[in-house]
């Protein structure tokens, strides 16, 4: 006899996983804990909190979004354009989500959540890997990851992320 297990409603995931850390997140009715940040991994969230504030983003590390009863993802890195709408989580679309994957990250999940991202019409969706020095952006036209070869241009505002910039940065963080 197959057991299935019953879905969690919001109310239910915030009860139960609301005060844990690392931090959980809801998707799609399951609650998955977020993967223990490594230094890198925590230092790329650093370093590009700084590089987009420059570019006049207002970056919010591990900012929860409630856009759906079923979903409640906690980005490594959103953006804001101006001030925060709502409180104490966004409910509506923010202008950019960033995953920074760290070694026990699944990478399907990963996957799974920009899919979801977009489909929420989040218009940057990106995804860095700190030890391959690689990144990804979402692709509407294939719906998938597709590699950042040496510039991002966002979509949200006018200016754009350079990878040698980041990646340089983060080694002079790592270093430090």
């Amino acid at each position: 006899m197959n057991v299935v297990a019953e879905k969690l409603t919001l109310e239910q995931f915030r009860a139960t996983y609301a005060e844990c850390k690392p931090y959980y997140e809801l998707l799609d009715g399951e609650a998955f804990q977020k993967a223990v940040p490594t230094d890198p991994h925590s230092s790329l969230q650093l370093v590009l909190c700084f590089l987009l504030k420059e570019l006049g983003f207002k970056p919010r590390p591990e900012l929860t979004l409630a856009i759906s009863e079923k979903w409640e993802p906690v980005p490594d890195v959103c953006c804001l354009l101006g001030p925060a709408d709502e409180e104490p989580y966004p409910t509506r679309p923010i202008p950019v989500a960033i995953e920074i994957l760290s070694p026990d990250d699944r990478f399907t999940r990963v996957i799974k959540k920009c899919r979801r991202y977009a489909e929420w019409g989040i218009a940057d969706i990106l995804v860095f890997d700190p030890i391959g020095r690689e990144a990804w952006f979402w692709d509407k036209s294939t719906a998938d990851l597709a590699r950042i070869q040496q510039t991002y241009p966002f979509k949200s505002k006018p200016v754009q992320l350079t990878l040698a910039d980041i990646f340089h940065r983060l080694d002079a963080e790592l270093e430090s």
